[in-house]
């Protein structure tokens, strides 16, 4: 049914993808978002816990997790698609998680850059 709704509001994305090594429900790969949605099973305090460890896989690779219940999806679908639309028009958060361009580097990533400019000095 969300599948359905995002294909109306003109919303690409991907069924069932492999990330990271983790199927996921649906993935919008512009956005690197991804939109989990829970069954009846996800109840089990140990289907819980696995889906906190999936998500906190996924984030650390730099994707964002939704998660939404069928019974969410099925009595107020509206507000998942405001959710996933409020997410979309936050341009801050159209970039992979912790994605930088290219022009405003961290630190670490400059002294990264130098050190390995150094190295290949020394190579040559």
């Amino acid at each position: 049914m969300l599948a359905e709704k995002l294909r109306d509001e003109k919303i690409s994305f991907m069924e069932n993808q492999w990330l990271e090594g983790l199927e996921v429900d649906l993935f919008l790969p512009e956005y690197y978002l991804v939109i989990e949605i829970d069954g009846f099973y996800h109840l089990s305090a140990g289907q819980q816990a696995k889906d906190r460890q999936k998500d906190q896989r996924l984030q650390a690779a730099g994707y964002h997790v939704l998660r939404f219940t069928n019974s969410q999806i099925y009595q107020d679908s509206k507000a998942c698609l405001h959710k996933i639309r409020a997410f979309i028009d936050g341009h801050d958060l159209q970039l992979k998680i912790g994605a930088r361009p290219d022009d405003e580097q961290a630190p670490w990533q400059s002294k990264l850059a130098a050190l390995k400019k150094k190295l290949d000095q020394e190579e040559e």
